[in-house]
């Protein structure tokens, strides 16, 4: 563009020059429409590159006051951008750290970049749910868009909306080629949504592709049993039958466990005798420290083995815990009297606590209560 412009003006020198040249001022006609200009070639040089070099200076000028604009507009977007950044950031440590305080404070004081608006959505719904604000964490998590919606299913589970949380899971789910994160997301789903038909089918065909350790099963079996008992009246011991081989074994500790929580011996009374008999009291001890029903015939095992070894703690606590299950708490106090000369145990806890509290040793029973506390 400079370069024509050049050229044209090179042009109208010469042709200036020339007549200058051969002393002759060059007459020059312009007519448009009812227009016309009558000049002589040098004033019309003059006039043109009078005209460039003003349309220079204002070009100039222009790109001075644009780049002015255009340099606070920019100062302003990365002021922006810096805060909103700054607020990802604190959000993010506020929510690793569990600081509610600071964690509304940094949603408050801007919003997040627009790439991350799912996000802030889901933290400002977690930050709700830390204040059991489930009605607005129900919002937040609405306003999500679609794909980040079924990335929050346990948000949506604590929000109680179980609904909500298996139609976004079980597509996933369902797929062959799920992934372990995706299917333990959908059993969690399932197990508080109280599906148990589906729960149970799930785990017997996909529990391979859980791969959970020892720990994660016994916890998974703990609540489920427990569930099932609270919730249902399905027969405890047949529902543990009809699991795979692999999976009896991994559920019997959690089994045993919520029988002894609810008074159902019956199902497990060899597996204890077992232990007695085997002399493995400790671990016979460990399973009854929460038991809630009585048992005649392990009862009258325990005695038998005491008059034996009478002043074994392990089997006296066990003992007190058969006492308390049948509502003897006499019993169960005086023993736990004797034990306390015993280097006192965090497994005697909750017998002793019951067993003073029902037999109205109330200050026996605060004192435990707050040691346990502390």
């Amino acid at each position: 563009m400079i370069r024509w412009l050049l050229v044209v003006i090179l042009f109208f020198v010469v042709m200036a020059g020339a007549h200058m040249l051969i002393d002759e001022k060059g007459y020059v006609l312009v007519s448009a429409g009812v227009y016309t200009i009558e000049s002589t070639l040098v004033s019309l040089v003059f006039m043109l590159v009078l005209a460039c070099v003003s349309g220079v200076i204002l070009l100039k000028i222009v790109s001075a006051i644009w780049r002015v604009v255009a340099g606070i507009s920019k100062r302003r977007g990365k002021k922006r951008i810096a805060r909103q950044e700054a607020a990802l950031e604190q959000s993010m440590w506020a929510l690793i750290n569990g600081q509610e305080d600071s964690l509304n404070y940094a949603l408050q004081k801007a919003e997040f970049p627009e790439k991350w608006r799912d996000m802030q959505c889901a933290i400002q719904a977690k930050a709700a749910l830390y204040a059991g604000k489930k009605l607005v964490a129900r919002e937040y998590l609405q306003q999500l868009s679609e794909p980040a919606q079924s990335k929050v299913s346990q948000l949506w589970l604590a929000a109680e909306q179980e609904g909500q949380a298996l139609e976004s899971l079980a597509p996933q789910a369902e797929m062959k080629k799920a992934t372990p994160t995706q299917l333990h997301a959908y059993v969690s789903a399932l197990l508080q949504a109280k599906d148990w038909d589906t729960l149970q089918s799930t785990i017997v065909q996909r529990y391979k592709q859980l791969h959970w350790g020892e720990a994660q099963w016994d916890a998974f079996f703990n609540d489920y049993f427990s569930a099932i008992v609270q919730f249902t009246d399905k027969d405890l011991q047949a529902l543990q039958g009809a699991l795979p081989r692999g999976l009896r074994a991994l559920s019997n500790n959690a089994f045993m466990t919520v029988c002894v929580r609810t008074g159902q011996l019956a199902p497990i009374r060899k597996e204890l005798i077992k232990l007695l008999k085997k002399g493995q009291v400790v671990e016979l001890a460990e399973i009854l420290q929460y038991l809630g029903g009585a048992d005649i015939e392990l009862r009258k095992l325990v005695q038998s083995k005491l008059k034996k070894q009478p002043e074994q703690p392990d089997l006296l606590f066990c003992l007190a815990c058969l006492a308390n299950g049948e509502g003897d708490h006499s019993l169960a106090a005086k023993i736990f009297d004797t034990l306390s000369s015993e280097p006192w145990q965090v497994l005697w806890q909750h017998q002793a606590q019951q067993a003073f509290a029902k037999t109205g040793q109330f200050e026996k029973a605060y004192l435990l209560l707050n040691d346990q506390h502390n």
